[in-house]
């Protein structure tokens, strides 16, 4: 909590499915922090008995991303911790530029957060197609995927899934969207979240994110992939910035 770190990945799916839905197990566990406590999570660690035994600076694989700065590999001898160091003043930017909406899940010290949580519930998965086609390493993303595949996920187009979502690729989603899920871990509530309780949790506004790929019922049409960080500009407007 002092380093305003957040967990994904597999971890998250963990506490979101069914136990009985979940026979696999996480290798390793992904921690995201933002740039401003880079050295604090290290210095943490380090006190845990953790050393580093890897660094590499963007773009490092598998996690193929803009919004990354550094992945940290931790070890202490018996576990392995991966630290993602966002190059936002956000621990969660990168997360929404991975390979599908599979992993786009986080949770904090005191709050769960499921981006699409009925294609979730349902081992559901849509594709970002930004990080295959255009990230360095296609065949690392491509290989993550067919892991889920093997786990369970179905990999569906959003035409599939209107009706019964209401979700599209096309359209950017946000963070705040009454389609995402917060649950107060306190007291196991679901909640729903404004721009100040976004701040409170995570000390931004709010994340707006577009999936990459095709435009919806379109095949001479293609998107990138896109996340916009909404910050407090306070400072700026006081002249202290």
């Amino acid at each position: 909590q002092s380093c305003d770190v957040v967990v994904s990945g597999s971890c998250v799916l963990h506490l979101l499915l069914p136990v009985n839905n979940t026979a696999w197990y996480p290798s390793d566990l992904n921690i995201y922090v933002s740039c401003h406590f880079m050295t604090c999570i290290t210095v943490l660690l380090e006190h845990e008995g953790y050393r580093i035994v890897c660094q590499h600076f963007t773009n490092a694989n598998p996690y193929i991303s803009s919004l990354i700065h550094s992945v940290i590999s931790f070890s202490n001898m018996h576990r392995s911790i991966d630290v993602v160091v966002s190059n936002t003043a956000a621990a969660i930017s990168p997360i929404f530029e991975f390979h599908s909406t599979t992993v786009m899940n986080f949770f904090t010290s005191n709050t769960i957060f499921c981006a699409y949580l009925t294609l979730t519930l349902h081992f559901m998965s849509m594709v970002n197609a930004e990080p295959i086609y255009f990230g360095p390493s296609e065949c690392k993303a491509m290989a993550t995927l067919q892991k889920y595949s093997g786990c369970g996920w179905q990999l569906v187009a959003c035409q599939e899934v209107h009706e019964s979502t209401g979700l599209c690729r096309s359209m950017p989603q946000s963070i705040a969207d009454r389609s995402c899920l917060w649950i107060n871990i306190a007291n196991v509530q679901c909640v729903v979240v404004t721009p100040t309780d976004i701040f409170e949790r995570l000390g931004i506004i709010n994340l707006i994110w577009l999936l990459g790929g095709y435009v919806c019922g379109v095949w001479d049409l293609f998107m990138h992939g896109q996340s916009f960080l909404i910050e407090d500009n306070l400072l700026d407007l006081l002249g202290g910035g």
